[in-house]
């Protein structure tokens, strides 16, 4: 048990608190934003905080009304070299996942899954842990510069939870090739969506804005001041259901439907798009990663070096991100996901003992 590896304090247990301390976080964030809006006396924002919190606590209560498992799949020890090589993975996925707003798992996972031999499961677990230190690192470096549209990710990030809840409970039911094909699926899909966006559609810089999302930042790539007012916010919340149940089904932080969404459809610039969805993505993991630690969906000899990598990696990635253009940035994801997707539908090797 937990507690009585903390009374002896046994490494294993005392990894395993820190993790949960982890994934306590984006909770905490919240109350503390909420706490801010109603000392503004927003009381429209505070109220969004505290469904937020609420579908947070609807997670943690279905997760131990579920109960504990073993989890169905196991991983033999991983040897140093392996590890290592987890962490340099882990660190480009957080690079690239910060300036995209996929939160690093997008990419961790198939290369866990796909590089490693590391069983599916686990390897979204690893993933899952990986977003909340990716949103932490990453969030931390675009609040400097005050690029999330904060107001608008908290309204999109109510159906993302909801979502969220719910996957967690699917993945824990479902077979690991069903997750494998979902995720294939999904990479392919978001890779082909980025290349035939409509580039005609321009960033919508004023008019109409009854819930005060509009937003304001300085590129540095461009020199430039950039305002934007979002469009379509039924969509955006529309697609935030589906985003949250793809969150708790593979771990990820809702951003692979999000940050399209949120530049293609609503007419958000890239990097606003971005910063908005790793800002979001640790509250909406939170609501189902303690579902898998009930279920042991989460192995600390992975979870470990790629968290320690995420969190190099995205504060690296939120720097580079300021003086790489829009178009970059789209180009090298394209390629990227499209690269993950054949890796993850490729067979395996099958490994001698």
């Amino acid at each position: 048990l937990l507690t009585e590896g903390l009374a002896r304090l046994e490494p294993a247990a005392l990894a395993t608190l820190g993790i949960l301390v982890l994934l306590a976080t984006p909770p905490i964030t919240l109350v503390w934003i909420g706490v801010s809006f109603a000392r503004e006396g927003d009381r429209r924002f505070t109220g969004i905080v505290a469904g937020l919190l609420g579908l947070i606590v609807a997670g943690l209560l279905a997760a131990l009304l579920a109960g504990a498992g073993q989890g169905s799949e196991s991983l033999h020890p991983p040897s140093r070299l392996m590890q290592l090589g987890v962490l340099v993975a882990a660190a480009a996925s957080g690079a690239l996942g910060v300036q995209v707003g996929l939160g690093g798992a997008a990419f961790l996972v198939p290369i866990l899954s796909g590089f490693f031999g590391v069983p599916m499961k686990l390897a979204i677990g690893a993933g899952a842990v990986s977003v909340v230190v990716n949103s932490l690192a990453g969030a931390s470096s675009y609040l400097r510069d005050r690029i999330p549209n904060v107001r608008l990710g908290l309204i999109l990030e109510l159906p993302t939870l909801l979502g969220a809840v719910a996957g967690g409970l699917i993945v824990v039911a479902v077979a690991p090739s069903v997750l494998r094909g979902v995720f294939a699926v999904v990479l392919l899909g978001l890779a082909i969506r980025v290349v035939t966006r409509p580039r005609g559609g321009k960033v919508v810089r004023e008019g109409s804005d009854p819930l005060g999302v509009a937003g304001k930042y300085h590129d540095l790539a461009s020199g430039e001041d950039v305002t934007y007012v979002p469009q379509r916010l039924g969509l955006g919340a529309g697609a935030g259901i589906v985003g949250g149940v793809l969150s708790g089904m593979l771990g990820l932080a809702g951003g692979v439907i999000k940050m399209p969404v949120m530049h293609s459809i609503m007419s958000m610039p890239v990097k606003a798009a971005a910063a908005t969805s790793v800002l979001m993505g640790g509250f909406t993991v939170s609501a189902s990663a303690y579902m898998y630690y009930v279920h042991g969906i989460i192995d600390l000899s992975i979870a470990i070096p790629a968290v320690l990598g995420i969190q190099i990696g995205s504060r690296t990635g939120a720097r580079m991100s300021r003086y790489l253009s829009d178009a970059v940035l789209e180009r090298g994801l394209a390629v990227v996901l499209t690269g993950l997707c054949v890796v993850l539908v490729l067979p395996l090797p099958k490994r001698t003992a």
